[in-house]
């Protein structure tokens, strides 16, 4: 058993598959959420110093009069690469997300960023935090990385 096993293996009632499963299915969300601008469903799902780095992205484009699109065309792999609890039982659990993406970036219906005709490849370590004496079973992403 990996030292990860381990640690997975004391979160309660913690299923890997189910949490892969919610975890790619939180991915989606995510990302469609960030393009739209769509902070109210971002809020659910991030915590607070990450929700405030997506606005100011966000806000920046609006400024900017720029709209993004995401199309997430599926995963190539999604595994759990580390976890661990702190000593105030907060677990982390940091996911590796391969997915296949189409990424835009657009101005006034011109692509400024981006090939609505290329599907790229694209690797995320994203990290979930989740506090094991609380009663809400959700995870939240606390940090992503490219």
């Amino acid at each position: 058993m990996s030292e990860t096993d381990k640690i997975l293996a004391k979160i309660p009632n913690f299923n890997k598959e189910r949490f892969i499963s919610g975890a790619k299915r939180a991915f989606e969300i995510i990302i469609t959420a960030f393009s739209k601008g769509d902070t109210e469903t971002l809020e659910n799902l991030v915590s607070g110093s990450l929700i405030k780095k997506f606005q100011e992205i966000i806000e920046k484009r609006r400024a900017e009069g720029i709209t993004a699109e995401t199309d997430l065309i599926g995963f190539n792999e999604a595994e759990i690469t580390s976890a661990k609890i702190t000593k105030d039982d907060i677990a982390k659990i940091t996911v590796k997300f391969v997915s296949e993406q189409v990424n835009i970036l657009k101005k006034e219906d011109d692509v400024i960023e981006g090939d609505e005709n290329f599907i790229q490849n694209i690797t995320d370590i994203w990290t979930f935090e989740r506090c094991l004496t609380s009663t809400n079973p959700n995870w939240l992403l606390v940090s992503t990385k490219k």
